[in-house]
């Protein structure tokens, strides 16, 4: 689960130039590192996730396993930003890489040791904070400027399908069939064939001379407590900000929680193995990308909030509907029995419970594109331009922070309702309260944008002008 800033020019996803941009062989070099890297992390995450769950029984250890992944890069960032800077972004790509798969390696060492493999996840984490901005700034270098959005559009793509593919589907599937230990040798592999894809692209000079010391460092630090306070207040005079970040950090509270239970509910709802679990995030991933990619296509012309507020509502029934699922098979098995066994042995499968907890996923992953893309495009048009870039990283960390807590509360409550109700399933019940939260959240966010005219196609008024020329929204 690599974290990302997405680039700030990077409006929404547009794939109208990618022909252009893998004609750019240093371009293809990148993407393939790219591509190897991410599928590697995902993959990983989803193996240790397995095991955790497999070793504790609890779902708090996996939420703290998914929160040595997310912690380092917002903890990192500002020192990440000043060595990306005051380095070669090539050689922090290559060095990143090849720490990676040592790390990775020193995973078949600790066995199902839990204390190691957090300690070990989180300096592969760490590392890997140091990564992502050094390719971000790689991008603009080996592709020309008209590129640019075909590139950025390619980045987040691929980013969702790596998800999909790495945690949702092959870790998952190689756990079952040939165990962790392979998992480690490939995954590590696949660091090592990124690192040698980085060593096919041109040198990203260092765009600041001075070395990076302590008193650097510690300047970044203090920058960044002071741009923290200029974010939140920014946030606070500024209401339609507020609300798009709002909208994103509940659709990324959502993904992490539904990671953080998905190999619970495996077990004690699917009556699975944990490794199990990509029957849920698999199928989550696969929505997430198709929901992009009709985003791309037809998301132009239907007003954001509209799309914004239908994927909240959905969201909350699909949550529901997760919950409810297991005790609604039960209800409905004794006339569902006799249709599976009069099925030929093709389609039964068709109508059993895990091929509606796979339809719901997919529902699941569409709703979270139809929230997280159209506010993630709102706050970079809505943005004045001349503390975009400033603000958005800022922003982007803020919305991090703010997803720790529910991937770890979500968790930890389900293990208590297991604890003080025995013979009660926990994970149900937490997702049926996060589901009637969301969908509560939803209808209001309906209703507040419908009487603003806000699900129209009636212009915004720019973050920039004065508060007296703002739309009804903002009055609120």
């Amino acid at each position: 689960m690599t974290r990302v800033e997405l680039p700030q020019d990077l409006v929404s996803p547009d794939l109208s130039g990618a022909g252009s941009i893998f004609a750019n062989r240093s371009f293809v070099s990148l993407w393939t590192a790219q591509v190897l890297s991410q599928l590697a992390s995902n993959m990983v995450l989803a193996g240790l996730m397995a095991i955790v769950v497999g070793t504790t029984g609890s779902n708090t250890a996996n939420a703290v396993l998914i929160l040595t992944f997310l912690f380092p890069a917002v903890a990192f960032s500002a020192i990440a930003g000043v060595i990306v800077e005051r380095a070669d972004a090539k050689l922090i790509m290559f060095g990143s890489n090849v720490l990676r798969a040592v790390g990775t390696v020193a995973f078949i060492f600790v066995g199902a040791n839990v204390l190691l493999i957090y300690v070990i996840n989180l300096l592969i984490a760490t590392v890997t904070a140091f990564f992502a901005p050094a390719e971000l700034t790689s991008i603009p270098r080996i592709v020309d400027r008209r590129h640019l959005m075909a590139a950025n559009s390619v980045f987040v793509l691929t980013v969702n399908a790596t998800f999909a593919i790495g945690f949702g589907f092959l870790g998952p599937l190689m756990l079952t069939t040939v165990g962790p230990v392979a998992i480690y040798v490939v995954v590590a592999v696949m660091f090592g064939l990124a690192a040698l894809a980085i060593l096919a692209i041109p040198g990203v000079p260092a765009g600041v001379k001075t070395a990076p010391g302590a008193a650097v460092a510690g300047r970044a630090l203090t920058a960044l407590l002071e741009e923290l306070r200029e974010g939140f207040a920014f946030v606070r005079r500024t209401p339609r900000i507020a609300w798009s970040l709002t909208y994103l950090g509940i659709a990324s509270s959502l993904i992490g929680v539904m990671g953080a239970l998905g190999p619970g509910f495996a077990t004690q709802i699917l009556r699975l193995r944990a490794e199990d679990f990509f029957f849920i995030m698999g199928p989550a991933g696969l929505g997430a990308v198709t929901g992009i990619l009709f985003l791309n296509g037809y998301g132009r012309s239907i007003p954001r909030r509209l799309l914004i507020d239908s994927g909240l509502v959905a969201m909350g029934i699909t949550l529901i509907a997760i919950a409810a699922v297991k005790p609604v098979s039960v209800l409905v098995s004794p006339a569902v029995r006799p249709l599976q066994s009069n099925l030929p042995e093709l389609l039964s499968p068709f109508v059993s419970l895990i091929a509606v907890v796979v339809v719901i996923a997919v529902s699941a992953g569409v709703e979270y594109a139809f929230v997280a893309i159209p506010s993630q495009t709102a706050l970079q048009e809505e943005l004045p331009g001349d503390v975009r870039g400033r603000i958005f990283g800022i922003l982007n960390t803020l919305l991090s922070v703010a997803s720790f807590l529910p991937v770890l509360l979500a968790p930890a409550a389900a293990d208590i309702v297991n604890i003080i109700f025995p013979g009660v399933a926990g994970i149900p019940v937490v997702m049926a309260l996060l589901g009637g939260l969301t969908l509560w959240a939803g209808i209001a966010s309906w209703k507040r944008n419908r009487r603003s005219g806000l699900h129209t196609d009636k212009p915004q008024a720019p973050a920039s002008e004065p508060r007296e020329r703002a739309s009804a929204s903002d009055a609120e």
